[in-house]
């Protein structure tokens, strides 16, 4: 159940992403919340 849980959190950290990404237009930002999504992926 954890995992699904963790899943999910995951899935909202890129969806976050794609927002940040869409509204600021930044490479650096994409880059940087895809870092933080597979920390937390690993994690």
């Amino acid at each position: 159940m954890r995992t699904s849980v963790r899943f999910l959190v995951t899935v909202a950290v890129a969806l976050v992403a794609v927002v940040a990404t869409q509204t600021a237009a930044s490479a650096a930002t994409a880059i940087e919340y895809g870092l933080i999504a597979a920390l937390i992926a690993v994690a």
